[in-house]
């Protein structure tokens, strides 16, 4: 384990800023460096895990029918690409795109999270009936009432679903360069918007 102390970028906080750096073994996935930034001062946090080796660029699928799928494996890379066609979810890398290590109901709350922040946005009722409806969908596939499929692509060759059941493609040379100009046109945009 590495760890670094400098002056904090957010807040300006003199070496409250940590960076811990570790280099694990990930099962299935390969080696990776997890890493983490806090500031001691401002409590600015954030995570990431770095491949270290390059792998393939693959789609995996999963049709999620019941208890058992929810329990797979599912690692997202910051340039893994998230799509649940049956609730209308695509979850797009950008630079602020985080990775992690979850299972497919973790998936399935992380987008339910999403929902019910943007019921308690939503500017008129058309979206909050919308957003419910939603949320009682993922309710119905959490408890196997109801199917859907997730599917992750990942130009980088990254992201992975693990577990019975999974189907695993390698992605072509057309879509490879399509996922790649997405992620780019998300830097660029974001780069944009700072100006």
């Amino acid at each position: 384990m590495e760890e670094q102390r400098l002056d904090c970028p957010i807040c300006g906080a003199k070496n409250s800023f940590k960076i811990i750096s570790n280099k694990i073994e990930i099962p299935y996935f390969g080696p990776v460096l997890e890493t983490t930034m806090i500031c001691e001062k401002c409590n600015y946090r954030r995570s990431d895990v770095i491949p270290l080796e390059v792998r393939e660029p693959k789609r995996y699928s999963l049709k999620i029918k019941g208890e058992e799928d929810l329990n797979k494996r599912v690692i997202r890379s910051s340039s893994g690409y998230i799509l649940i066609p049956e609730l209308g979810v695509e979850i797009t890398p950008g630079p602020l795109a985080e990775s992690f290590i979850s299972n497919v109901e973790g998936v399935l709350n992380r987008v339910d999270n999403v929902l019910q922040t943007l019921i308690r946005w939503a500017e008129t009722e058309e979206q909050k009936e919308k957003a419910e409806k939603l949320r009682e969908k993922i309710k119905d596939i959490k408890e196997g009432k109801d199917e859907a499929t997730l599917i992750i692509l990942d130009p980088l060759g990254h992201s992975a679903i693990i577990g019975e059941g999974v189907e695993e493609e390698l992605l072509s040379e057309e879509e490879i360069e399509k996922l790649k100009e997405g992620i780019n046109i998300n830097i660029i945009d974001k780069e944009k918007e700072k100006k």
